[in-house]
């Protein structure tokens, strides 16, 4: 595929109207839950990383 076709195809994809799914209101205490659940999981993957650097 030429490079123009792809820049193409691109832009029709990013210019199409995007399909939005309605929001879901979130309590404020579900809210803190899940922000504490990331932090968590970014720790753990942060952690991970740090680990396998060392065993290098």
């Amino acid at each position: 595929m030429s490079i123009e076709v792809r820049q193409l195809l691109i832009r029709s994809q990013v210019h199409s109207t995007p399909v939005v799914a309605p929001r879901q209101v979130l309590s404020s205490a579900e809210l803190q839950r899940v922000r504490e659940q990331v932090l968590s999981e970014c720790k753990a993957w942060l952690a991970q990383q740090l680990r396998a650097q060392r065993e290098r």
